[in-house]
């Protein structure tokens, strides 16, 4: 006699003893829960089913024929139309819905870290250039430095924006004094682009890659004037012509790397007298400074012959007004000295003449 149980936890916790006797000689099948019995059969030999209810949940108890074996299992049925199944499936509707607005809810909350995050990492100059895209104006702003005590400088800039004339909070910066967007020194009163939202003047930003036309003279002169400072002995009437020359050939780096001719290469990384030394020594600036000298020597030869170019050169202000020309207007004189070229390569290819020539030659015509 094969004898089965199983145990269905019905509601409220309720257990139910659900058993199967059957017979493999007679066929005979009895099925009951707890004491009452619920399915009687005779003969039964093959696979076949029945079905019941264990209060509203409709269960299925199968006898499979494998072979010369039998084997018994109990299913509960959650597919068939029914009332307990019909709220089990609303239930479970309820349940999928709540989930997904859970998993909605969370999401929306992780996407929100993520971008309360990726904001909170943006830096004040990316935030500004948000703001200022938005809508925004250009003008002119100067620049402001207060020197501390702690080899610090305060910088701020002030600018007008229609009515209103504004300055920005300071910011701390150590000697030397030079942004890495520009390469020459801040100085008070140097001018650059400045932006500013158009309803909000009081958001804005100073272009310090951007200084005016004006400050580019500015700059030449400072650059001549460092230029003729270190040195004296250098023949007059090309220091402007240098530094026009090199502007032409590599824009404010070229000025840097004359203003800084003097200076080691652990004070400043990107303009030293390494640097100055190859913009000397460089081919296409070395062109450039050539054709000048010729031209200005053949324009002297054209009119005085018996003058020597280098005695021309030391006393026309010709020369020095063809670059004028070229690079603009002059704000102020540069002063009366003029460079020394110390790399080899210039020395060799400018100054040949004053070699072929003694500096006395002339003199007295």
């Amino acid at each position: 006699m094969n004898h089965y149980t199983w145990t269905y936890l019905g509601d409220g916790g309720r257990n139910y003893r659900v058993g199967l006797m059957h017979s493999p000689k007679t066929g005979h099948l009895l099925i009951y829960i707890g004491s009452k019995i619920v399915q009687v059969d005779f003969k039964v030999f093959e696979s076949k089913e029945y079905s019941f209810f264990i209060e509203e949940e409709l269960v299925h108890i199968n006898l499979e024929r494998r072979g010369n074996e039998m084997y018994f299992t109990f299913n509960i049925d959650k597919k068939a139309d029914t009332p307990r199944n019909r709220f089990r499936h609303a239930l479970e509707r309820k349940h999928f819905i709540q989930l997904l607005i859970s998993v909605g809810v969370l999401a929306a909350l992780v996407t929100a870290i993520v971008i309360w995050g990726n904001n909170a990492r943006k830096s004040e100059t990316e935030r500004l250039e948000e703001m200022l895209a938005k809508g925004s104006r250009e003008t002119v702003g100067r620049v402001l430095i207060k020197k501390l005590d702690n080899d610090q400088s305060e910088i701020s800039y002030q600018f007008v924006a229609g009515s209103q004339t504004i300055t920005t909070v300071s910011m701390l910066q150590s000697e030397p004094l030079i942004l890495l967007v520009n390469p020459m020194p801040l100085e008070p009163g140097d001018e650059f682009r400045v932006r500013y939202a158009t309803k909000k003047p009081h958001v804005n930003q100073m272009l310090f890659s951007e200084p005016t036309p004006h400050q580019i003279e500015v700059y030449k002169q400072r650059a001549a004037a460092k230029h003729d400072r270190l040195n004296p002995d250098a023949p007059p009437g090309m220091t402007s012509c240098f530094v026009q020359t090199a502007f032409e050939h590599d824009s404010l780096r070229a000025l840097a790397d004359i203003y800084f001719q003097d200076t080691k290469p652990g004070y400043n990384l990107e303009h030293n007298l390494e640097t100055y030394a190859k913009l000397t020594a460089d081919n296409g600036f070395l062109a450039k400074m050539g054709q000048v000298w010729a031209s200005q020597t053949a324009k002297l030869r054209l009119h005085r012959p018996d003058f020597l170019p280098i005695f021309a050169l030391r006393n026309l202000e010709s020369f020095n007004q063809n670059c004028h020309s070229r690079r603009g207007p002059n704000p102020s004189n540069l002063g009366e000295t003029s460079p020394t070229y110390r790399s080899a390569g210039l020395r060799s290819r400018l100054p040949a003449l004053a070699r072929r020539h003694p500096a006395g030659a002339g003199r007295g015509i």
